[in-house]
């Protein structure tokens, strides 16, 4: 059983909620950049089934962009979800013009309508929250062992 408390997912979290259940749907090829293992835990539990990599793999920065550029492939595409502060930032973008010049697609606007949407969240961590929602959904790894 998870613990709720009686406060019911607001306008943008059922969005979030939505938006990742269904992002595999929508997004061909899709190649998610994350900072840890607790961002990688959140996005499974939401549903998402799409090739994620770790910025903290513990690779050097070079090894790590040739890991993403080959995970992605021709004609795949990129949703950068580092963290919302300045280092994560830094790092998206730092991210961002090594993928371009190698011509893959980064999906930007993705990444701005998400953090819209996650209000004061920083970092896709933070949305562990949305699972202590009264009528929040139940994480995908629970589900599947009920």
């Amino acid at each position: 059983m998870k613990w709720t408390s009686n406060k019911k997912m607001r306008d943008n979290e059922r969005f979030l909620v939505e938006l990742f259940s269904k992002i595999d749907e929508q997004y061909e090829g899709l190649l998610i950049v994350v900072e840890g293992k607790r961002d990688e835990k959140i996005l499974r539990e939401l549903g998402v089934k799409a090739r994620i990599v770790k910025t903290q793999s513990g690779k050097p920065r070079l090894e790590f962009l040739e890991e993403i550029a080959s995970a992605a492939g021709e004609g795949g595409q990129v949703l950068i979800l580092t963290d919302f502060d300045p280092e994560g930032v830094d790092l998206c973008r730092f991210i961002e013009r090594d993928l371009e010049l190698r011509k893959i697609a980064i999906l930007r606007r993705l990444r701005r309508e998400i953090r819209k949407s996650m209000g004061n969240w920083r970092c896709i961590e933070e949305m562990v929250s949305l699972f202590k929602r009264r009528d929040s959904p139940e994480p995908q790894d629970l589900r599947q062992d009920l």
